[in-house]
């Protein structure tokens, strides 16, 4: 080899030298902005014994795969089985989770579900009822109940307590209505053809007449039928906003494959706060939280199929952790990528394989999602800083 093939080699082997010394210490910034995550122990967990029989639950490490390489027509379920939910349930009591998984894999409660006030969290939604707008829309409308006067518009069956139903509830309801579509218009078609009955009480004393739920609870929806109960409030347009998108954007799945609970209270949560315009306190401090480096694992965060057993601070951090990602997958890249995540959810694919489907490289696996959304928490970089 001559001397001038050698002083090539030791060109080129400087300047990859170089290039890799640059991006460690490209990477080690980026990485250095993220705190190991500040809790200790499962908030969810009520107690370390075996459920009697309940098969552990198996969940299968994510496979690093190649951009060309696509995965699966259809992934084995990552947790087991949920029984049939009847149309009513009594509400589950809060069990201990399957050994092997510090969750807890119990189904939800009743048909009937409340949502809380401003100060504390809305319940989630029953987990058997995904197909929650296909009834049909048979006969004519209910009758109102005593006290209560009753108006049609484009969307809605209102009916309000007094001898008039306002423009001003009604003009709320279709503007609502009309900002949620924005982002939900793909997941829910059918609302040009079914309308949603709306039920508001002047009082907390009539709403609990009407639901039998407490007069501290904001508001209750039965979304098999597609009714909504809430009363006058500050927080009444907020709570209307979240349980219309349970209703909008949960009958998109299917009772077999139905929207796993960290996306559905994520997207109720966000568009109760973008379009809704309202934001509970308990949302922004827990944003502070996450920004600083608290939370859950996303690992963890998309298992949780049940809150019983938690305590509110915890139970409110999740919540913002949903909202936060939901916001992060729809506003990180344009088009319909959200979409088709939502929809390889609804056919059956893992969470990380619809997540590689719907946005690509480096998406194919739940630890890079996190890292760029905790990222894109510490800088704005991905999406715009949060508002």
């Amino acid at each position: 080899m001559d001397i001038l093939a050698k002083l090539r080699i030791i060109f080129w082997g400087l300047v990859i030298g170089l290039w890799s010394l640059f991006m460690y210490q490209y990477m080690s910034d980026d990485m250095s902005t993220l705190k190991r995550f500040k809790i200790a122990r499962n908030p969810f967990e009520s107690s370390e014994e075996k459920r009697p029989g309940v098969v552990p639950a198996q969940f299968p490490e994510e496979q690093q795969l190649p951009a060309d390489q696509q995965f699966p027509a259809e992934q084995p379920p990552a947790l087991p089985a949920q029984p049939p939910a009847s149309s009513v349930r009594p509400a589950a009591a809060p069990q201990p989770p399957a050994q092997g998984t510090s969750l807890s894999l119990v189904t939800g409660g009743a048909d009937i579900k409340g949502v809380a006030s401003h100060d504390s969290m809305p319940e989630p939604v029953d987990r058997g009822e995904a197909a929650l707008a296909r009834t049909q829309e048979g006969g004519s409308y209910p009758k109102p109940p005593e006290g209560f006067s009753m108006t049609v518009t484009r969307h809605f069956v209102v009916y309000e307590e007094g001898p008039k139903v306002s423009k001003g509830l009604t003009d709320t309801l279709e503007s609502l209505h009309g900002n949620i579509m924005l982002d939900l218009v793909a997941f829910s078609p059918w609302t040009r053809e079914k309308k949603v009955y709306i039920y508001y009480a002047s009082d907390p004393a009539t709403y609990h007449r009407l639901t039998g739920r407490p007069e501290w609870s904001g508001g209750a929806a039965s979304l098999a039928e597609r009714k909504i109960f809430v009363y006058k409030s500050d927080e009444a347009i907020g709570i209307l906003a979240h349980e219309l998108t349970h209703i909008y954007f949960d009958s998109f799945f299917t009772p077999s494959h139905p929207d796993p609970l960290w996306l559905s209270e994520g997207m109720a949560t966000y568009i109760q706060a973008e379009r809704g315009l309202s934001r509970p306190a308990w949302l922004e401090q827990n944003l502070k939280l996450l920004q600083g480096g608290s939370g859950f694992k996303l690992h963890d965060l998309v298992r949780i199929e049940d809150l019983q057993g938690a305590d509110d601070d915890n139970v409110r951090l999740w919540y913002a952790e949903c909202y936060s990602v939901v916001r992060f997958l729809i506003r990180m890249r344009a088009g319909e990528s959200f979409y088709i995540f939502c929809k390889e959810l609804r056919d059956g694919k893992t969470t990380h394989a619809a997540l590689y489907r719907a946005y690509g490289m480096p998406y194919n696996k739940l630890s890079a999602l996190e890292y760029a959304w905790r990222y894109d928490l510490k800088t704005g970089k991905i999406t715009g800083p949060t508002q």
